[in-house]
């Protein structure tokens, strides 16, 4: 099966980049790397001045994030840039959304390499592989299972500090998969720098490995984790503390702000099995990995037995090290529900280890295909579950891509600076539920005429000539309205199996001209279609100060 390594990783990129495009937009999870990104590329990063500039200097937000990860995605970005303005396009005038799409994708890619990274190192060690003409099964598996999935293929271009650490996480488990336990001081490390949860994992994962499988001595463990921890710690101090004008661990100062002194639960409580009963079945629907990575649980990839070398017994260096990650994720999920406030992402790290064993277990039956007609009936069943979860997958990457209205009306609000009032002083204002539905500095145009102002509050609008709101402005004339998803429409569904039932050809050719319109380049009839089974409401919108207009408004920019 290793033959399709190469098409199912070129799928798997295309996934990740065809979610890129249809939400070009950010959220304010994302905000603070991306507005440091954004910094970085436009102001420089080597004088105090340069940094006064930077967003996180008017907004600081609850608690101080680490730069190192914007440093490396905008140091990657640079060269393209430059190539940019050998050909005359020059990625740094007036907005930079393209920008912006750059530097996501480029995460997006490393996260795709990294995950890609995973399957090549499973291969390495299936055991089974060796004496077999079918060879890389597991890795095909776990090729279609990623593509099936939602959250992890969506975010993996969003630069939320859990996606910015996954491809150094999955640089870990991947070393970790072939026995390499310098894996835990790649974990140690990027808990220290990027998320603490991370380092929680790389604990769990060095006493399951030493203490319940034997596997590794618990003291080299602890010798990996410090490297680890230390470097990064150290890494994160020296860079951070110059960033933010103060000595600071950022993530040291996150967890103090939201375990030890129990901010977090500001955020919302829920109870200690919501990970177990809501978020892995979230992650994972319809549940078919959940299942079938119980089933792989029972079997080893990497067990050749035990070799004899000098009169000495000596196992695989991997034996065991899918079911250690495995066993690990749960007793990691476990402690992470005592903490009150939980998200799906603060658990992501497990999701690819999850797809590793489902993989393990999916190969161990669909290898015995020719045994029986109930090897070839659980594989086809299988098989099906997995075609409806990408199905749901891709719709509710659709759905998804109508939660960015602030980005859409920024957008729109450029467009109408650049038509109406070009080479004119115009001031923007934009509010707080649109700076978190997509607004970013790379959508603002950069232009010394145009000001944009996000004041929180005691906002006087009519000091502006443009305003983007949630709020309804009475005698401004209404530019636009940006909408925003609000729930499922089946009513065309419905009216679908009705005509079905009357003529049973509606839906043959209903695909035909899906078909048709695929082959000739156009997917009209698809996307009305996919348009009609959601509802949209009016969230965002863009009014014009009435006294401000082209021939009587105010021409200075403070």
């Amino acid at each position: 099966m290793k033959k399709f390594n190469k098409v199912l990783d070129a799928a798997l990129i295309a996934l990740v980049t065809y979610y890129l495009v249809i939400s070009p937009y950010t959220k304010v999870e994302e905000s603070f790397n991306i507005q440091a990104i954004h910094d970085i590329l436009n102001h420089g990063a080597f004088s105090t001045e340069a940094i006064e500039k930077y967003d996180h200097k008017q907004f600081p937000g609850a608690v101080p994030r680490t730069f190192i990860g914007s440093l490396l995605l905008a140091a990657l970005a640079k060269p393209v840039i430059f190539v940019s303005s050998i050909f005359g396009k020059d990625l740094l005038q007036g907005d930079q959304l393209q920008l912006q799409s750059i530097v996501r994708g480029t995460l997006g890619l490393a996260n795709a390499l990294s995950l890609i990274r995973l399957r090549d190192q499973l291969n390495k060690v299936t055991f089974r592989d060796r004496g077999s003409r079918i060879k890389g099964l597991n890795g095909f598996w776990y090729s279609i299972l990623l593509l099936s999935q939602f959250h992890l293929m969506y975010y993996s271009s969003r630069t939320l500090p859990n996606f910015i650490a996954l491809p150094l996480v999955n640089l870990a488990l991947s070393k970790l998969v072939v026995g390499d336990l310098s894996g835990l001081t790649w974990l140690a490390m990027t808990g220290a720098i990027f998320r603490v949860e991370v380092g929680v994992f790389a604990v769990v994962i060095a006493v399951v490995s030493s203490l319940i499988f034997g596997q590794s001595n618990i003291v080299a463990n602890i010798v990996f984790l410090l490297a680890g921890a230390v470097f990064g710690t150290a890494a994160s101090f020296c860079i951070d503390s110059y960033f933010w004008g103060e000595p600071l661990v950022p993530e040291i100062s996150s967890f103090v702000f939201n375990i030890v002194n129990g901010n977090a639960s500001e955020w919302g409580v829920e109870p200690w099995g919501a990970y177990f009963n809501k978020y892995l079945f979230k992650l994972f629907r319809p549940p078919v990995i959940l299942m079938l990575s119980a089933v792989g649980f029972l079997s080893d990839p990497a067990d050749d037995g035990v070799a004899m070398t000098n009169t000495k017994a000596v196992r695989h260096p991997a034996r065991n090290s899918l079911r250690i990650l495995f066993t690990s994720s749960i007793l990691f999920i476990a402690i992470m529900s005592f903490q009150p406030h939980k998200e799906w992402r603060f658990i992501i790290y497990t999701v690819p280890v999850f797809t590793l064993q489902a993989a393990n277990g999916l190969s161990n039956i669909s290898i015995k295909w020719s045994l029986g007609f109930s090897n070839k009936l659980l594989t086809l069943i299988i098989s099906f579950l997995i075609l409806v979860s990408t199905l749901l997958s891709l719709y509710s990457g659709y759905i998804s891509s109508f939660n960015y209205p602030g980005g859409e009306a920024l957008q729109y609000a450029n467009d109408y600076v650049l038509e109406n009032f070009s080479g004119k002083n115009v001031s923007l204002h934009i509010d707080v539920p649109a700076c978190m539905t997509g607004v970013t500095r790379f959508g603002e145009l950069h232009l010394e005429e145009v000001r944009y102002d996000k004041t929180e509050s005691e906002v006087k609008y009519e000091d502006f000539d443009l305003v983007i709101t949630t709020e309804p402005l009475s005698d401004w004339k209404l530019l636009h309205t940006a909408k925003i998803f609000k729930s499922l429409d089946p009513t065309t569904i419905f009216k679908l199996i009705q005509t079905q039932r009357a003529n049973r050809s509606t839906a043959v050719v209903l695909l035909k001209i899906v078909a048709e319109e695929f082959m000739s380049g156009s997917n009209e009839t698809l996307l009305n279609l996919l348009r009609s089974t959601i509802a949209l409401e009016d969230y965002i919108h863009i009014y014009q100060n009435p006294t401000h207009s082209k021939e009587n408004r105010i021409d200075s920019v403070s």
